[in-house]
């Protein structure tokens, strides 16, 4: 009998219906994400036994037309997962009631292991599954490859792939070049490489300065796996030698030695949008950059001084000592960030934006990301071309609406401001 045919007052305390074993499944073993990582790593034993509740005593008397829509629910299920030969079995007993033949009840939901979980559950199931398989398949072959020695894998190739599900929620939804990015990262880290400077300044090649940075933790894990149990103890910026990046008000970072003496030889500092109003910087040209990381991984320019940090607060570039200095301007290319151009155009209006044209967008749009609806009317000190700019990436002309500055690399970042530089020295 069908439910349609199966009207009654108040659902039975016994008999758990499949739908109901697939909610309880799915919020205490897949959603959980602690629960689900011990399952796929085999801390947590399968197979899985579910108990059905089937009644007991004189129960099952009081509803027959509830123990028939049970009976029948588990055979179709039963018929179903058969019919994709999976490790999953329904386990039935053969029980007698007063008044009634022996029946054959289903008792427990018996499942062998994650992807018999999957199938039980459906398909957005299993293709979460195989997506996760695939993504840690990549990794673990690609580093084991990479950065275990034959001698080294019986011990330590556990311990990554134990490593790669502990951190699945991290990287599940990368991309592929996202995977290979971690790759190339993790085969060039070597101790001391820092040499006391920042860690956006590693001289680590083919991998662009944010990426680090926002994977830390998960570079850091299995760094500790693949390269030196040492850094579980002591943290991956103290064995790279990399120094945390400064805190608080304005950063000024001196591009050349020359200038970096005329500052007391301190090679970076702290002033605050106060003090820049009225101290005047030793240094023809000045880059002013949205991000503090971007700016600490620069290279050195001639005659030129870097300040970061700012953000909106751009008051500071209100300096009458402006005026006669080189200015260029570097942030992300995304609505706010072109907003954040026009404010500081609006206050000096000879300066040159950098890195946050079309060109910047063509060369890397693969990386771009979206970006909230922050900032719908163009702003009002934008050239013609940076209007156009702005509209484009409003109605997702390109593969994202947002170009982070810190996902360019450093060689392209670097040959446009020297021939910043360059053009200045020409005039």
């Amino acid at each position: 009998m069908g439910m349609s045919g199966h009207q009654r007052s108040a659902q039975p305390h016994w008999g758990k219906m499949p739908e109901e074993i697939k909610h309880a499944l799915r919020s205490r073993y897949w959603q959980n994400s602690r629960v689900r990582k011990q399952l796929l790593t085999g801390e947590k034993p399968f197979p899985i036994e579910i108990p059905l509740k089937p009644p007991k005593g004189q129960a099952v008397l009081e509803d027959l037309a509830h123990l028939q829509y049970f009976v029948s629910a588990w055979k179709r299920f039963e018929q179903q997962m058969g019919g994709v030969n999976i490790d999953c079995q329904v386990v039935w007993q053969n029980r007698t009631f007063r008044s009634l033949a022996e029946q054959r009840i289903p008792t427990r939901l018996k499942i062998g292991n994650i992807f018999a979980l999957a199938q039980v559950l459906g398909e957005t199931e299993v293709q979460q599954l195989q997506h996760w398989q695939s993504q840690v398949q990549f990794l673990f072959e690609a580093l084991s490859n990479a950065l275990i020695d034959e001698s080294q894998q019986p011990q330590l190739k556990p311990i990554l792939f134990q490593t790669l599900i502990q951190y699945l929620d991290t990287f599940s939804h990368w991309k592929s070049a996202d995977l290979q990015l971690l790759v190339k990262c993790l085969s060039q880290l070597h101790e001391g490489m820092g040499s006391g400077s920042y860690l956006r300044a590693l001289p680590i090649q083919f991998v662009d300065t944010k990426f680090m940075e926002t994977h830390l933790k998960l570079i850091e894990a299995l760094a500790a796996v693949l390269l030196d149990s040492a850094i579980e103890e002591r943290g991956l910026m103290a064995w790279l030698d990399c120094q945390p990046k400064p805190k608080d008000w304005l950063l000024i970072k001196p591009l050349c030695p020359q200038v970096q003496s005329a500052l007391g030889g301190l090679p970076l500092l702290r002033l605050s949008s106060d003090i820049l109003l009225n101290y005047e910087l030793p240094a023809s040209h000045l880059l002013v950059i949205e991000n503090e990381q971007s700016c600490l991984a620069l290279n050195e320019l001639p005659n030129t001084i870097a300040i970061s940090g700012g953000g909106k607060n751009l008051t500071w570039m209100r300096a009458h000592w402006l005026v006669n200095k080189q200015i260029a301007y570097w942030g992300d290319i995304d609505s706010e960030g072109l907003g954040m151009l026009s404010d500081a155009r609006s206050k000096q209006s000879h300066l040159t934006p950098l890195m946050m044209d079309e060109q910047t967008v063509t060369t890397f749009e693969e990386r771009m990301v979206d970006e909230p609806n922050s900032v719908s009317k163009t702003p009002p000190a934008l050239t013609p071309e940076e209007r156009i700019l702005f509209e484009k990436l409003r109605s997702d002309t390109y593969q994202g609406r947002r170009l982070e500055q810190e996902r360019l690399s450093i060689e392209y970042i670097m040959y446009r401001l020297q021939e910043w530089v360059e053009s200045c020295n020409c005039q």
